[in-house]
């Protein structure tokens, strides 16, 4: 390899690293914003939860939406991102959700994708998808945007389409640490609690409390689980670009080394070359 060509591969490297390093930043510069959204969001679905708890302790009959049913059919809501280049948040993802349905029949398990890799992996995988367009994650999530969803996922809930509703997603443990999470949302279990209970006074039956809160509810166990797999993705990202920038950067400093032995070796040449011809 002469010097133009390690020269013209370091700077090569030098301006992938420069992009990696603005990634990283940009990932980090995004991670205390999904941060404060995730804890905000997690306190609201307690709430939702404390008053779905007590609704349903108010009503005589046992209600669909809070009791164990014997049905098989299960819906996966798969949470993933419209971007790549974030180390191992997808491929860990996709390894569990194989494993878990890798013992069900496809007629016993439909998938709900969220985001563009997942779609096309869920294609890809042959897995039998209930939506059929690639339905975008961005960075600015609101539940406007998957209101209309939530209300599908819950009618074909209750007309018994589906009888387990699942969201399958990378949850956020710290920077370095994300796992791959399986929560139930439908139908809502309660666990029983020594806690006080909480008194809530209600203007409608508690039937009616419990139909109307319950959409408000998937709708915010959906967006907290975006909130979630969002600040699990910069943070992975943001390892992924700092490893790549790191990685880069040792290439450079070895290419420095080579680059400047190939110089010590060619003027070296070029000295033997005049005394060569000095002493003819």
């Amino acid at each position: 390899m002469s010097l133009k060509d390690i020269k013209m591969r370091m700077q090569a490297i030098e301006k992938t690293a420069s992009i990696t390093q603005a990634m990283h930043n940009i990932a980090l510069s995004k991670i205390k914003k999904s941060s404060v959204l995730l804890n905000t969001t997690k306190a609201f679905v307690i709430k939702l939860h404390d008053i779905l708890n007590y609704a349903n302790q108010n009503i005589d009959e046992e209600h669909r939406l809070t009791s164990i049913n014997e049905g098989k059919t299960r819906l996966y809501v798969l949470v993933t991102s419209d971007r790549g280049l974030a180390g191992s948040y997808h491929s860990q993802l996709f390894k569990a959700f194989l494993d878990e349905v890798k013992d069900l029949k496809k007629e016993d398990y439909r998938v709900f994708v969220l985001g563009k890799k997942g779609y096309y992996f869920a294609q890809k995988k042959k897995l039998p998808m209930v939506n059929k367009e690639i339905i975008y994650n961005r960075d600015d999530i609101t539940t406007m945007y998957f209101r209309h969803y939530a209300d599908l996922i819950k009618d074909a809930f209750m007309q018994k389409q589906v009888d387990e509703v699942i969201l399958f997603y990378n949850h956020y443990v710290n920077t370095a640490t994300q796992i791959v999470k399986k929560r139930t949302i439908l139908p809502v279990i309660f666990e029983e609690s020594n806690e006080p209970k909480r008194e809530f006074i209600y203007d409608s039956t508690p039937e009616i409390v419990l139909d109307h809160t319950i959409n408000i509810y998937i709708e915010s166990s959906i967006f907290t689980a975006l909130a979630d797999a969002k600040l699990s993705e910069h943070a992975s990202r943001m390892i992924a670009m700092k490893s790549a920038t790191d990685n880069a950067n040792e290439i450079v400093e070895r290419l420095h080394t080579i680059y400047h032995r190939a110089r010590q070796q060619e003027i070296t040449s070029e000295i033997i070359d005049v005394i060569n011809g000095s002493n003819v």
